[in-house]
């Protein structure tokens, strides 16, 4: 009676043992379809472990969370930050439905060691799976970059083409130069104008796969949530001025100083000048108008030559009254706020400090400038 109690308690586990197996294989089948094959470095122990935690939340995995449905969205993995902690930020703002079980994906599928930090756009609709592939996928990292003020539209170009977007510089100069009507209709600039000085100024973050119509719209974005408040809005009505021409003086202000405390100066001399029917005489306007200088390897080139002043361009403000055409740089926020907002001065001249300080002594008469140079 023993031996057949035995016998029957030992077929019992075996049957259990073999059911146990075929459960495990169906649970390591069922999340390899799902999730894929677990990375060659797991231990045995360490896989089956993670294939049963996630076929248990498979729904939870496969799930959109509430934060990734209409929009795409911005996430920000820190350098000093680690994979847990990247998971739970990416749970706290719903853009996955469980922290943890991303945590136990990424590890399972080897992922977690690929992950860099860096800004990364995440596409709306993704679920967590396909959130942490593409935060684990460094060619998905966003673009980030610097636009600095007092660019002229041919140096971001070549910013664009060093960024390897899915356009190149060509596109870029072609779209800026003669951009579509809506473009002009919605920055107020005149028919048959650039977009020059209008690609606001600013560190950007943007995804590899941006199409060239966005990039731009991110620029002109940033240049109209910035610059068209209702304070400036008000200046610029006060100033007389159309936004065109605004953005026109204040590109030539930003080439002018690096200094954006004496901005509001600087633009006051050239409206002094305006008043009086005095040509405005900035060598920034002369700059633009050569335009590459092959010798040095600028668009700006530095030592400007008698015949340089008289190049034959209605940008040449030596030549032409009045302000040039269009603006000759994209200027930032301090040069447009001078622009529209200048302090009242009797100064009709500037010229730089000999001290190396970047900035400027300003005066009423050319007599007063002239002994204001450096010997």
């Amino acid at each position: 009676m023993r031996k057949k109690h035995k016998f029957i308690f030992l077929v019992i586990i075996l049957i259990s043992a073999i059911l146990l197996a075929i459960g495990l294989f169906y649970v390591s089948y069922q999340t390899r379809q799902i999730f894929g094959f677990p990375a060659k470095s797991l231990n045995p122990i360490s896989t089956l472990k993670q294939s049963v935690l996630l076929y248990q939340g498979r729904e939870e995995m496969l799930a959109v969370a509430k934060g990734n449905g209409l929009f795409e969205e911005k996430v920000t993995i820190q350098p000093d930050e680690n994979v847990q902690q990247m998971c739970d930020a990416l749970e706290q703002t719903n853009m996955v439905v469980s922290g943890d079980l991303t945590c136990t994906y990424l590890a399972y599928s080897g992922k977690d060691r690929k992950i860099q930090p860096g800004n990364y756009t995440v596409p709306a609709g993704l679920n967590a799976i396909s959130v942490a592939d593409l935060v684990s996928d460094v060619t998905k990292r966003d673009k980030q970059f610097i636009l600095y003020a007092g660019w002229r539209m041919e140096e971001v170009a070549e910013m664009v083409d060093n960024l390897g977007l899915s356009f190149n510089s060509s596109d870029f100069l072609k779209l800026v130069a003669d951009p579509p009507e809506g473009y002009r209709e919605q920055m107020q600039i005149p028919q048959g104008k650039s977009l020059e000085g209008y690609l606001f100024p600013g560190s950007y973050s943007m995804k590899p796969d941006i199409t060239l119509e966005e990039f731009i719209a991110e620029l002109l974005v940033r240049f109209k949530t910035t610059i068209l408040t209702e304070e400036f809005n008000r200046d610029l009505q006060a100033s007389g001025l159309s936004l065109h021409q605004a953005v026109t003086m204040a590109s030539i202000i930003q080439r002018e100083t690096l200094a954006e405390e004496e901005m509001p100066t600087i633009a006051s001399v050239f409206y002094n000048r305006l008043a009086i029917d005095m040509f405005l005489q900035t060598d920034p306007t002369v700059q633009y108008a050569l335009g590459y200088d092959s010798q040095t390897g600028t668009w700006w080139k530095s030592m400007l030559t008698y015949a340089d002043l008289e190049v034959n361009s209605p940008y040449n403000t030596y030549r032409n009254p009045g302000l040039p055409p269009g603006p000759i740089s994209n200027p930032g926020l301090a040069a447009l706020k001078a622009a529209v907002a200048p302090v009242e001065t009797e100064f009709l001249f500037f010229r730089a400090k000999c001290d190396g300080s970047m900035t400027h002594n300003f005066s009423n008469t050319y007599e007063e400038h002239l002994n204001l140079g450096c010997d």
